[in-house]
C-alpha cells in the first residue's frame, strides 16, 4: 500500500468542509481533483471513507476514525518537513558539549532547556566528566566546547572565557563536627581526611590543600557525599550541590581558622579550540553562559 500525502490532504479538507467543491476551494484544487484523490485513497485503503448517497458526502464510521488518524499523521508530517527544511539551512545538526558536574548548577540546566526550545532541530551530545578529562577530550576533538574549572594557563592552548562564579563551602557531617568541632586549625586541617571532588584544586587558590596529608580524590559526587555524611572527613563543594543536605542537617558548615575568606569561590570557564569559529548554536551557548550570575 502506497498512500499519497496529497490524497490525505484532500480527504481532510473534504471531511472538514463537508463537500468536495468546498474542499477544492480550501486547498486550491478542482472538485474533480478532490473527488479523484479521495477515490484513489479509498482504493488504497480498501474501504469507503464517505457515504455519497446524500446531497453532501458524509463520513462513514471508518471514515471518522480515519479522519482522526489522518489529522495526527499530517501534523507529524508537517513537523518533519519543518525540521528537514531547518536542517538544510543549519550548519550544525549536533552540538558536542562537555560540562563538569561541579559547574552544572540549576541555571546551567535551565540554559540547556532554553537551548532545546531555541534550536529544536539540533541535538546535544552532553559529556559530564571532571575538568581534566574534558580538556583531554577537547584536545582529541571529541568535544567542541567545554565548561569547567580550568587553570589560567589553558589560555595558550584554547580560547578561554570566564563565565561565572560558583560559591563553595567546607562541610562535614554532624558526627564529625561533634567529635572535631566546626572550626579547624591549620594543624587539624592538615591531619584531617579531605574528600575532594577533583585532584587539581590548588589552581583555584586552595594552596592549603597541598599541605594536607590525607586527601581522597573522588570523582563521583554521590559517593563523595555519602562518605562525608558517614563521618569520613571534610569536603569542599559548590553550594548548589550541598544545599539540600544542609537544609536537612545531614551536613554542617566547617570554618577554617587560618582562612580569612568567608566563602570560597570558583570560576567556571569555557574553552574551545583556536581553530573553531563559533557557529550560531555555540555562540548562543557562549553568550548565555556569560549572562549567568554567580551561584
Amino acid at each position: 500500500m502506497k498512500i499519497q500525502i496529497e490524497n490525505i490532504h484532500s480527504f481532510i479538507a473534504a471531511a472538514e468542509t463537508g463537500s468536495f467543491s468546498a474542499a477544492g476551494r480550501k486547498i486550491n484544487k478542482t472538485q474533480a481533483a478532490i473527488s479523484q484523490s479521495i477515490q484513489n485513497l479509498e482504493i488504497d485503503l480498501g474501504y469507503q471513507l464517505f457515504d455519497r448517497t446524500k446531497k453532501y458526502p458524509i463520513l462513514t464510521d471508518k471514515g471518522e476514525r480515519m479522519y482522526k488518524n489522518a489529522k495526527t499523521m499530517i501534523s507529524q508530517y508537517d513537523i518533519f518537513i519543518d525540521k528537514a527544511r531547518a536542517l538544510y539551512t543549519t550548519e550544525n545538526t549536533q552540538v558536542n558539549l562537555g560540562i563538569d558536574p561541579l559547574t552544572c548548577c540549576s541555571k546551567v540546566q535551565d540554559l540547556l532547556i532554553r537551548f532545546s526550545e531555541t534550536f529544536d532541530n539540533i541535538e546535544i551530545k552532553l559529556t559530564q566528566q571532571n575538568s581534566q578529562s574534558l580538556i583531554q577530550k577537547l584536545k582529541d576533538k571529541q568535544l567542541d566546547m567545554v565548561l569547567g574549572l580550568f587553570p589560567l594557563n589553558q589560555k595558550k592552548d584554547f580560547h578561554f572565557t570566564t563565565a561565572f562564579s560558583i560559591n563553595t563551602m567546607w562541610v562535614a557531617s554532624p558526627g564529625f563536627i561533634k567529635k572535631h568541632g566546626s572550626v579547624l586549625s591549620y594543624g587539624d586541617f592538615c591531619n584531617t581526611k579531605l574528600l575532594l571532588p577533583c585532584s587539581d584544586l590548588a589552581h583555584m587558590g586552595l594552596d592549603e590543600i597541598e599541605t594536607a596529608s590525607h586527601c581522597w580524590n573522588i570523582e563521583d559526587m554521590n559517593t563523595l557525599l555519602n562518605l562525608c555524611k558517614r563521618d569520613m572527613g571534610v569536603t569542599l563543594l559548590p553550594d548548589f550541590v550541598i544545599q539540600k543536605d544542609l537544609a536537612q542537617n545531614n551536613l554542617q558548615r566547617v570554618t577554617l581558622a587560618f582562612n580569612d575568606i568567608e566563602k570560597e569561590s570558583w570560576k567556571a570557564s569555557m574553552l574551545w579550540s583556536h581553530d573553531m569559529v563559533l557557529s550560531e548554536p555555540y555562540q548562543w551557548l557562549h553568550d548565555q553562559l556569560l549572562a549567568i550570575h554567580s551561584n
